[in-house]
């Protein structure tokens, strides 16, 4: 492991066992549970963090598939401790209050806010596992008369690895088959994560692209692992990759840009610019987090897809990624001839939830002018 990643594991090791220890100390002392019980939530309180980071490491140096499970169960145990924990800060801060002013908090207080946690995690897991189908309708100028009517499905975000794999590759592919589109765009975050086994994730999107053109670019998450690796399993699929290259598609040009960090705007526009786009011809560009609008439309591109966000993928982070992207967090958004559309994507990532967040796939019907 790099020293980036050593870091990374010490700050989520530090974090996750601050707040699983506080977490089972409050709801301890909200629930007035006895000595011998407060006991046993901490030493599950510590044990939660290690089987967490010890998962983290693990996946790192050791491939199976039994460990797709493992992660899966631990990732959705650490949402749900999330929720725990949220509620227990507010069950805290009524006792830090109630030392104060001299009252108690009644016991039932705490049942109630520890059920609304484990309701809160749970249900984000549930919510995870459905997919909703989002229409928009795009009026594509300078396309071919054939483009009056065409479908095109954007999917983002699939993060697969370790927690979902190819159970929720084979949901993906068939839900996009039985949706039955003209041509499919995915924009970025494909695979995620350590190593894990690409070759059954190459033969489950082939099924795809046997039936349908599939166009690519891709997103910051495949750096997080074989980025090369990834890449291959994604063009043995079938899938056409753009990496700052543009391809042409039923008269149509589609092109697709590398992940930029959002602060580097000099790089980013240089690298938009150097795109050979014929500004006689529609265009659609494949950036993955909806940024760079205005080197966009400079350009003349009229459609640009993305994702990204995850809409905060569950509640409360939509609030803290909305500061971050402002309106560009989700949906349609026109600016002058550019329309922007952000997917809140298909997939998770970390804890396996999506809570007041469904999973989406975007379908777009394409009309011309």
């Amino acid at each position: 492991m790099g020293i980036t990643q050593i870091i990374f594991i010490t700050t989520i090791t530090i974090t996750t066992f601050v707040i699983s220890i506080l977490t089972g100390k409050i709801f301890s002392i909200g629930l007035n549970l006895s000595p011998t019980t407060t006991k046993w939530v901490l030493i599950v309180s510590i044990l939660g963090p290690l089987l967490f980071v010890g998962t983290m490491v693990v996946s790192r140096i050791w491939q199976s598939g039994f460990l797709n499970y493992i992660s899966y169960f631990v990732n959705a145990l650490g949402g749900i401790i999330f929720y725990l924990f949220i509620f227990g800060f507010i069950l805290g801060l009524m006792i830090l209050i109630g030392s104060i002013f001299n009252f108690s908090v009644p016991v039932f207080i705490a049942y109630i806010l520890l059920t609304l946690g484990l309701a809160f995690g749970v249900g984000g897991l549930i919510q995870a596992k459905f997919i909703k189908v989002t229409p928009y309708t795009i009026t594509l100028s300078g396309a071919p008369e054939s483009w009056n009517g065409k479908r095109g499905l954007l999917v983002s975000d699939t993060h697969l690895g370790l927690v979902n794999h190819k159970d929720f590759s084979d949901k993906v592919v068939n839900k996009i088959i039985e949706i039955n589109p003209d041509f499919v765009i995915h924009a970025g975050d494909f695979y995620d994560g350590p190593a894990n086994d690409t070759k059954i994730i190459t033969e489950s999107w082939k099924k795809l692209t046997n039936i349908m053109p599939v166009f690519y670019a891709p997103g910051n998450h495949e750096e997080y692992g074989d980025y090369e690796g990834f890449l291959t399993s994604i063009r043995n699929a079938g899938i056409t990759i753009l990496v700052d290259d543009v391809t042409e598609y039923d008269g149509v040009q589609i092109a697709g840009i590398t992940f930029i960090d959002k602060r580097q705007h000099e790089i980013a526009d240089k690298i938009i610019k150097s795109l050979k786009v014929d500004n006689t011809k529609a265009s659609i560009l494949i950036n993955h987090h909806p940024a760079f609008q205005k080197s966009v439309e400079e350009m003349s591109i009229d459609l640009m897809v993305s994702g990204h966000t995850h809409k905060g993928q569950f509640w409360p982070f939509y609030y803290v990624v909305k500061a971050v992207y402002g309106k560009y967090i989700y949906g349609k958004n026109v600016d002058g001839s550019l329309t922007t559309i952000t997917t809140s994507g298909v997939g998770t990532a970390g804890p396996p939830l999506r809570l007041f967040n469904t999973p989406e796939l975007v379908l777009i019907n394409f009309k011309i002018k």
